[in-house]
């Protein structure tokens, strides 16, 4: 079973500036964490998922990336990564066709909880309600 192995940050052409990613495996995927949110990741039925939260803004976004996706962006690890050595690789982007993503805000937001839920909750939720975010 695929486990994240390591966090830091990578650059590829097109950003402002380092952008927060998570490796599996051999794979780095760049999620698209903001400057406020809070971000949880794990790895589930072959996808890694992300959990970005910015309470302040009262938004919330799950993103799904199947692992067997592929890695198509140019990018340098930059930081923070412990495990892995710096090199340029390619990357996986939350941008990238076949990542599946589900924003919650406003009066859905408020009025499902959806604040004080867990990770796996939150997922949970985000599984039982496809059809009505679709």
């Amino acid at each position: 079973m695929a486990n994240i192995e390591d966090t830091g940050k990578v650059w590829f052409k097109g950003t402002f500036g380092p952008e927060y990613a998570v490796r599996v495996g051999d794979k780095v995927f760049v999620p698209g964490k903001g400057e406020n949110d809070t971000v949880e990741c794990r790895v589930v039925d072959n996808a890694l998922w992300v959990d970005l939260h910015d309470k302040k803004a009262g938004k919330r976004v799950g993103r799904r990336f199947p692992l067997d996706l592929p890695t198509t962006t140019p990018a340098t690890l930059f930081n923070g990564f412990e495990k892995t050595q710096h090199a340029d690789v390619r990357v996986v982007t939350y941008q990238d066709e076949g990542v599946e993503e589900v924003a919650i805000s406003g009066d859905v937001y408020r009025n499902q909880s959806i604040a004080g839920m867990g990770p796996e909750d939150f997922s949970q939720w985000l599984t039982d309600n496809q059809s009505s975010n679709d």
